[in-house]
């Protein structure tokens, strides 16, 4: 059972509403230690004698949870203060609403150029640029569950590591797929569709490994049933006909130049009501894969997902669903290069209107 005495791994499940859209993050905790982990407010205690498949739920309020807002986070600086290239080389082209690494500021007195923590760019015009470097989530009541995966005895005088999972489940991309202020980011620059190579034989195609491959099953169960027909928008697919129950396509999406045409086609072809599910990992052909979707963070591709959806007519019940840091395979070729960490799966999806 869960106690001092014991470690293990705890299933997070993170859920909240914004916008009329329901988002789900759902990230393993490896090596939990009871003893010297940080959990959410009450969820230690609650956590106390259960046994592996018990699970407990909390709903937190903006501020118990998540970092209250502060409105001394929100900075105006002048364009001169905000870096021009990324580590890469690449320029930045700064657009409202898109989130940069906060060590693109230059003068911080709390930042490093290295610091990866996120900011907002809220507004930007010639001379000055509005950073939020608040949690995208800091205004949002947000419900935790943590499920018990597996625990085993603790070695004796074995303490381990501390782990704040608030921090390690929140605090790397959750809220980033939201629109700012009921509008959508200003994702698209002219050179946005732009691929450095056209898409041939050369290009290579991510393949998902076993155990996130699996968790796209499940994620398809949630809204397809064995007796929907199924339009698969894979390059190798066939050209559609008919009339169709649900859409999907897996790490495809880094590749159209023109998406939302594309939905718009496939809209033709899917009955009232029908789900659409575009999913994709962080693996993919960067050579291939058109500008905008290497320049962005994994989540906010979720919240370009669903842009693309919203663009193309498909506005009922959207939402998103990611899931990180999953188990791998043990006779997975790359287990050991991945550390045994499965693909992240990011998924956006929203149904066609009845």
């Amino acid at each position: 059972m869960f106690n001092d005495n014991a470690v293990g791994a705890l299933e997070f499940t993170v859920t909240w509403e914004q916008d009329g859209e329901q988002h789900e993050e759902r990230f393993l905790g490896r090596k939990v230690n009871p003893v010297n982990d940080i959990f959410p407010r009450d969820m230690r205690d609650a956590l106390e004698g259960k046994r592996a498949g018990e699970s407990v739920r909390f709903t937190y309020e903006p501020r118990l949870c998540i970092p209250r807002r502060k409105e001394s986070l929100v900075l105006t600086l002048g364009r001169d203060r905000l870096r021009r290239k990324t580590v890469s080389g690449e320029p930045i082209l700064p657009r409202v609403g898109r989130f940069y690494p906060q060590g693109h500021i230059d003068g911080l007195l709390d930042i490093y150029p290295e610091t990866l923590t996120p900011f907002r760019l809220t507004d930007i015009d010639d001379d000055t640029f509005t950073a939020d470097r608040n949690h995208p989530l800091a205004d949002i009541p947000v419900t935790i569950e943590a499920r018990i995966q597996y625990l085993e005895p603790r070695e004796t005088g074995s303490y381990g590591s501390l782990t704040h999972w608030r921090e390690a489940i929140c605090d790397w991309g959750p809220g980033m797929q939201a629109m700012l202020d009921g509008e959508p980011p200003d994702f698209f620059h002219p050179a946005f569709f732009d691929r450095e190579r056209d898409l041939d034989e050369n290009c290579r195609i991510s393949t998902p490994d076993g155990a996130a491959l699996r968790n796209y099953q499940r994620v398809l169960d949630r809204f397809i049933t064995p007796d929907m027909r199924v339009l698969d928008l894979s390059p190798e697919s066939e050209r559609p006909s008919g009339k169709y129950d649900a859409a999907v396509c897996l790490c495809t999406l880094e590749y159209m130049d023109r998406p939302v045409d594309i939905l718009r086609y496939i809209a033709y072809f899917l009955s009232p009501d029908a789900p659409v599910i575009l999913a994709f990992t962080n693996d993919f052909d960067p050579a291939c894969a058109i500008r905008g979707w290497r320049e962005l963070h994994s989540f906010e591709r979720m919240g370009l997902a669903l842009e693309y959806l919203r663009m193309a007519g498909f506005t009922g019940n959207p939402g998103t669903i990611s899931i990180r840091n999953d188990w791998r395979d043990r006779d997975d070729p790359r287990f050991l290069e991945t550390k045994g960490v499965s693909d992240p799966l990011f998924v956006a999806y929203a149904h066609k209107p009845e």
